[in-house]
């Protein structure tokens, strides 16, 4: 006759074990689960830092294409115009701006930032009244603070980071001038432009893609001249075909640093990455 109690200490064991084996089982799990996320974390890293290196590629294209000084040599446009290139590891787009064709918050008046404001609230969602706010801001900082770099004085007038990116393809600290080059301005800008009417901005957008010359537009020709550069915004988009992506977006000035006994065409101002 078998002993009641060796069966129950043969039960407790072989629940003991059971919970042994599920415990390990459990840790073996999630160990795994760490493994894969930690693999995946590695390689959207890697994938991050192509991208990255191919929007750099970008750049550097661009700065090929703003050196050129052979009159036969096909240039882009510098007035924001998207080139769109196919490389090994993905697609990689550029576009070169003209802060000339830009208006400059350190100088302009009132009424030709305020539609340009106007323009960038439809794109970030504030009204009119809020941009004619934010344009008379923009005068009163300028008037007791003097001279500010573009991103000062939109971080001083509370520009949340989405808006201040779309303000850097109209507004600028690099023009120097009221006045903006109608060679390069963006049609936002030159819907900006007092007394420029909209048949008057497609006429001008015509006479560019046929390089005619500008002709005169009145009293809103006080407000255009057309001079280029010297300082010009790169900004680079790249995709990889695995779906990764990376922007950079570089300020370069012309006649730029010594370096290695020659001399670089165009100084980097300033960097800004995002992914």
């Amino acid at each position: 006759m078998r002993n009641p109690m060796m069966r129950r200490i043969k039960g407790y064991a072989l629940v003991t074990v059971l919970w042994m084996g599920l415990g390990l089982l459990l840790g073996a799990a999630a160990f795994l689960s760490e493994a894969r996320q930690n693999a995946l974390g590695a390689r959207a890293e890697i994938e991050a830092a192509r991208a990255l290196e191919l929007a750099r590629s970008g750049v550097n294209v661009a700065l090929a294409d703003l050196g050129r000084v052979d009159p036969s040599a096909p240039k882009s446009r510098r007035d924001g115009s998207w080139v769109e290139l196919r490389m090994a590891e993905g697609t990689v787009r550029y576009a070169i701006s003209d802060e000339n064709g830009k208006v400059d918050v350190n100088v302009a008046p009132v009424q030709l930032l305020r539609p340009v404001f106007e323009s960038i609230g439809q794109e970030a969602g504030f009204d009119a009244f809020d941009a004619s706010n934010l344009a008379e801001g923009v005068v009163g900082i300028r008037e007791q603070r003097g001279q500010l770099t573009l991103e000062q004085l939109l971080e001083e007038i509370g520009l949340n980071a989405p808006t201040v990116t779309i303000a850097r393809r109209y507004l600028t600290s690099f023009n120097f001038s009221a006045q903006v080059n109608p060679n390069t301005a963006s049609r936002t800008v030159l819907s900006a432009v007092p007394g420029l009417g909209p048949s008057d901005v497609e006429t001008l957008m015509t006479v560019r893609e046929t390089g005619g010359p500008v002709p005169r537009f009145g009293t809103a020709s006080l407000w255009l001249q057309a001079r280029d550069g010297p300082v010009y915004t790169i900004e680079a988009e790249a995709r990889l075909t695995g779906g990764a992506t990376a922007s950079v977006q570089v300020r370069v000035a012309q006649e730029g640093l010594s370096f290695r006994g020659g001399k670089m065409l165009y100084e980097v101002l300033n960097t800004s990455i995002q992914f």
